[in-house]
């Protein structure tokens, strides 16, 4: 009888953890698909900024002065991670990242940050995991990420296909949201190499970014905060700063935690051909053959490779 209760509890305990296991998979896929969402917003809401009168160094104000007053009202509940994790989410996951993109989305059109911001960041994610961590893809995922790697190229060449029109700025910008990627790739990264919790993680990126740059841009950085609209100024503080950097940022590190952070990466990818697409309509922006082969690409990539067995993490 002691031995038949011992089997009754050993197996209500095995389906218990894969019941655990279902919900903590069905809820990264949830998660997932949020902030895909809102970063699609994202890249509408920031380039139509780009060409309004608040400078990209007030949007990056915005976006961590709104998000660490969020952060502060969590601040009792967490543990903070060490000061060195600190310091590497703000650089990364924060500073940097903001930085590089917001300038890049005043000279390149959506649709070539929706190639390489998301679009980019697995192939990025995979080759930064390479060098640094050691973590090789494997051979199914190779060819997604070569897939990937062709729609950037042929952004890169809907770019250089411009002749006269092109302008040395737009071809920074590109470089610069390249630049953007490859920091967010690394902030994903340190996601899975410090397991901190995801609001903890978030809190830490948002405080330790806003206690570094916000001094900064006050003291030193050219401002128009005084002159922009007050509508203006709204949107971008309620998308930036709460969706963007606390939402997005909260749900994104825990899809990392759930799935892996170059399986994310992978679904990233399927935010440049909503994005690029919506911005025809939107933003008034031409969608180029080369462009749409490229959002193409950068979609069929991350098909395959969310299709395929996760990427081991270490």
């Amino acid at each position: 009888m002691r031995v038949s209760a011992a089997r009754i509890a050993c197996s209500f305990r095995f389906v218990r953890n894969i019941m655990n296991s279902e919900i903590l998979s069905h809820s990264g896929w949830s998660a997932v698909f949020a902030t895909i969402c809102i970063w699609t917003g994202f890249i509408l809401v920031t380039r139509h900024a780009g060409t309004g009168t608040l400078t990209s160094w007030d949007i990056t104000s915005l976006r961590f002065g709104v998000g660490a007053l969020i952060a502060i009202f969590f601040l009792p509940r967490i543990i903070l991670p060490p000061l060195k994790v600190i310091a590497l989410f703000s650089l990364f996951g924060g500073i940097g990242y903001a930085i590089a993109v917001y300038a890049a989305f005043r000279m390149s059109p959506a649709a070539h940050a929706s190639v390489l911001l998301p679009g980019a960041l697995p192939f990025e994610t995979a080759i930064i995991a390479w060098l640094w961590l050691g973590q090789k893809p494997l051979r199914q995922h190779r060819t997604a990420l070569i897939i990937v790697f062709a729609g950037i190229v042929l952004t890169a060449a809907d770019s250089f296909s411009r002749g006269p029109q092109l302008t040395r700025l737009q071809i920074l910008g590109d470089l610069l949201f390249l630049c953007g990627s490859s920091s967010w790739a690394v902030f994903t990264l340190l996601l899975s190499r410090y397991p901190v919790r995801p609001l903890a993680a978030t809190v830490a990126t948002t405080l330790g970014s806003a206690v570094v740059y916000l001094p900064v841009w006050w003291l030193f950085l050219p401002s128009t905060l005084a002159q922009a609209p007050v509508g203006e100024i709204a949107i971008q503080a309620i998308y930036q700063g709460v969706l963007v950097v606390f939402v997005a940022m909260l749900l994104y590190t825990f899809s990392v935690r759930r799935l892996g952070s170059q399986t994310v990466a992978l679904l990233m990818a399927f935010v440049p051909v909503i994005s690029a697409l919506a911005a025809v309509p939107l933003l008034g922006e031409p969608l180029t053959l080369l462009t749409l082969g490229g959002l193409v690409a950068v979609t069929v990539g991350a098909v395959l490779g969310t299709r395929m067995p996760p990427l081991k993490e270490d």
